[in-house]
């Protein structure tokens, strides 16, 4: 079972918002992973970051806040 621990939050000038967690599953090492939201909340699509250190990830948050990121799909 994973465990996901939010670590940090990122807003859009609209109320979007990209959170940052912290994903482990039992005695694995784990990874990062990104959740954006719409104004409302509504989750609008995920990325994980297997590979990645945090100040990677913590840069594609803010990114997309930016408007620097687009999300694909």
């Amino acid at each position: 079972m994973n465990n996901r621990r939010l670590l940090s939050e990122y807003y859009k000038g609209d109320g979007s918002c990209a959170q940052i967690f912290r994903v482990t599953n039992g005695d694995q090492q784990g990874f990062y992973s990104i959740t954006f939201s719409d104004p409302q909340g509504h989750s609008i699509s995920q990325e994980d970051y297997p590979h990645k250190a945090l100040g990677y990830v913590e840069d594609a948050a803010e990114n997309w806040t930016l408007g620097i990121k687009l999300l694909l799909g």
